[in-house]
Parts: structure tokens; C-alpha cells; sequence
């Protein structure tokens, strides 16, 4: 049977794309033995060709749920948010995700709320904490802000601001369909992360997960409106979220006072005991799938 590893091509990322998306495709091939193709996560109701598919990522935009018979999922770093809760969990959702429990949860957020459904559910993390560690740091590495806002910004030191490396890779605003490019894209912004950054500043947490894995120093900060997003949880439990104002007239002038009590020359995590956990469960759930009836 073809193994099919999401994709993101559906009207609706016409306006603008997200690489987190395609660099957490990017991290769930590597941990399969082959991929055959590719699914539109916004279309898996309409799926023809029997085929498995990881789950892993943010559902959904759309009420395409549950996927068509053909799909057998491995619900494994599994996310549902929060606008999308009814769709997922209706009384047809309930059913399929109970005919393929346990599901593998990316936060604590989407794991209550499976149990909340009474559905068998754990704790699986997110599979771009398996990306693997650089061998070396670079001798003059730059410092990378990846969708932090001009607001968030005023956190930072003077000379951090000055000499950082802005990066938006949430909102790429090309005509662009190609699930190869972007696939593609995805790869080479990691491998500058890998090869120029000797810290990464950044409100997005497929930036801060995959920087981590790769053996970069992360500081996440984050909307202090949002201290109740389960989506961003699995961060704290990792290097702790910095939360800022962003909003109102006084947003900067309070961030400035944050400044001094955040660490900007942070050490890089060792998670590798961390990968191997993530690695052998999600090889156990494509082996439950792949037996399955």
C-alpha cells in the first residue's frame, strides 16, 4: 500500500503559505521507510487510492472530516485547533479517531481533549523534535528572528535588533502550488538555520522545534493575550515561553522592561534521548496501522 505524507495545495493557501507545514512533511518522511506521494491535508474526505497516511500537524481549515475509507491514518503529533474542535469531534469524527485510537496527541491541549471524548489518546510530541543535531556550531553565527513582530521586537537588545537576520516563514507570499518547491524551500531554510544561526528568536513553534532538535539556541516569545494556547505548551516544557504585549499603545514601551529578565545567549537543549522516544513510537504506530484490517 503507497504511504502518503500530507501536503498543503487546497484554496486555502492561495494567499500566502506556511513552511511549518511543509518542514513538518519534511521530518515525518525521514521517519518512514518510503513515500509514494502526497495528500492534501484539506481534502483527505476525498482521498480515492488506499493509502496510509501520517497525520502529524495543525487540523484543520476546513469541515473535509473524517477522511475517506481509502486513508489509514497514523494519528501521531496530531494537533486539532481549537476553531476546529466541533468538526473533528462530531459524532462521525468521535467514531473514526476510535476506530484508529490510540492517537498520538503533538500537546497536552489535543490529549484532553481526547480523553474529554473518551478516546484512548498519549502524548507524543511532535516529530520535528527527531530532526538531527548539527555536528557543529558556526564560528560566527548570526542571530535569526523568525515572526517576531515590531512590537515583540523592542524586547530585545539594541544591538541584537540591529544585526539579526529577519526571516517570515509563516506567511511566504509567492504564487507558488508546487509541493516540490515548497518541500524544497522548507529544506533550505532549515539548512540555514542548521549552518548560520547561533540563536533563533521566535514567536513560531515549527521554527523553535526544529531549531531545537538541530542543537540551536531557542528563545520563544509569545502574545501574553495567548497564555492560554495549548497549541504553544509543548514549548514550556521545553525552553519556556517569554510572553510580550502585543497589543495597545503601550505594548513597546512595556517590552523594553522585559528585556533584562530574559537569557539571550541560552544553551542549546540535548533532546537526543527525546528523539529516540519520539522515533520508536511512532515506528510502533505505523505498525499498528500496517497490520490493521
Amino acid at each position: 500500500m503507497d504511504i502518503r505524507v500530507l501536503e498543503f495545495t487546497s484554496p486555502v493557501f492561495q494567499r500566502f503559505f506556511n513552511l511549518g507545514d511543509d518542514i513538518q512533511s519534511l521530518a515525518v518522511s525521514r521517519l518512514l521507510p518510503r513515500v509514494d506521494g502526497h495528500v492534501c491535508r484539506e481534502a483527505l474526505n476525498s482521498v480515492e487510492t488506499d493509502c496510509i497516511v501520517p497525520m502529524n500537524g495543525f487540523f484543520m481549515n476546513t469541515n473535509n472530516w473524517p477522511p475517506s475509507p481509502s486513508v489509514r491514518p497514523v494519528f501521531f503529533a496530531f494537533h486539532v485547533r481549537p476553531e476546529a474542535v466541533d468538526t473533528v469531534f462530531s459524532v462521525e469524527g468521535i467514531a473514526y479517531l476510535k476506530r484508529w485510537q490510540p492517537i498520538g496527541c503533538r500537546d497536552v491541549g489535543t490529549l484532553e481533549l481526547m480523553r474529554r471524548h473518551s478516546i484512548e489518546a498519549y502524548y507524543s510530541r511532535c516529530v520535528t523534535l527527531t530532526l538531527p543535531r548539527r555536528e557543529s556550531e558556526p564560528a560566527d553565527g548570526e542571530v535569526f528572528l523568525v515572526g517576531v513582530s515590531n512590537a515583540a521586537k523592542q524586547a530585545l537588545p539594541r544591538e541584537i535588533r540591529k544585526q539579526a537576520v529577519t526571516v517570515d516563514q509563516a506567511k511566504v507570499r509567492l504564487p507558488i502550488i508546487s509541493t516540490s518547491l515548497k518541500l524544497a524551500l522548507a529544506q533550505e531554510l532549515l539548512d540555514v538555520y542548521r549552518k548560520r544561526a547561533r540563536l533563533v528568536i521566535t514567536s513560531k513553534i515549527h521554527c523553535a522545534m526544529p531549531c531545537i532538535a538541530m542543537g540551536i539556541p531557542v528563545v520563544f516569545l509569545y502574545d501574553s493575550a495567548k497564555r492560554d494556547d495549548y497549541r504553544v505548551k509543548i514549548i514550556d516544557d521545553l525552553v519556556g515561553i517569554h510572553y510580550v504585549h502585543e497589543h495597545g499603545i503601550l505594548a513597546r514601551l512595556r517590552n523594553r522592561a522585559l528585556s533584562s529578565g530574559i537569557d539571550w545567549s541560552p544553551v542549546a537543549l540535548d533532546i537526543e534521548a527525546m528523539k529516540i522516544d519520539i522515533r520508536k513510537q511512532f515506528s510502533a504506530a505505523l505498525e499498528r496501522v500496517m497490520g490493521a484490517d
